[in-house]
């Protein structure tokens, strides 16, 4: 599997809005295992209140990754291969706001 990331530009308007996407996930993840492995996404608010998240997924396919995307009702701006992981230092603890 290759390792991708994926803009999701203003795919969310709320908080309630990503709560709900947030509860579809595991769902949909159990019906394309082997296909698609969710790693992390990194949600930042906009300025208008928006949210934009970046998320890494391992994926067999950019096909895999797009039915995955549909499947969650969510945009797929770009779905770019993973060239090289540079790591400064270990994760910090996740930052929960859903």
């Amino acid at each position: 599997m290759t390792l991708y990331v994926i803009p999701r530009r203003r795919a969310w308007l709320s908080d309630e809005q990503l709560a709900a996407s947030a509860g579809c996930v595991p769902a949909v993840n159990a019906t394309m295992e082997g296909e698609v492995r969710w790693i992390r996404s990194y949600v930042v608010r906009e300025e208008d209140g928006a949210y934009t998240g970046y998320c890494v997924y391992e994926a067999a396919s950019e096909d895999a990754l797009r039915r995955h995307a549909e499947a969650l009702k969510l945009p797929a701006d770009a779905i770019q291969p993973v060239h090289a992981t540079l790591v400064a230092r270990p994760d910090p603890a996740p930052v929960v706001a859903v």
